[in-house]
């Protein structure tokens, strides 16, 4: 999926378009319970010394299913 995050550099909010790869669809579920996907985002989007690194998926621009799972 692609989503449009919010990020805050400098005290200045920033828009990015991301991919993201999660069995949630629900930008507040991958907020919530994903740990991996938001792990990855503050890895690609901030430097190690960062000190905010506060990140907010705003919405959902598409969806694209490639694959199942079989559990919850």
């Amino acid at each position: 999926m692609t989503a449009t995050v919010s990020i805050i550099k400098n005290k200045t909010p920033h828009r990015r378009d991301v991919w993201i790869v999660s069995k949630y669809d629900n930008p507040l579920d991958i907020m919530r319970y994903d740990s991996k996907t938001m792990n990855r985002l503050r890895r690609e989007l901030f430097t190690s010394k960062a000190k905010n690194t506060t990140i907010v998926i705003e919405r959902i621009d598409s969806k694209k299913q490639i694959g199942t799972t079989s559990y919850d």
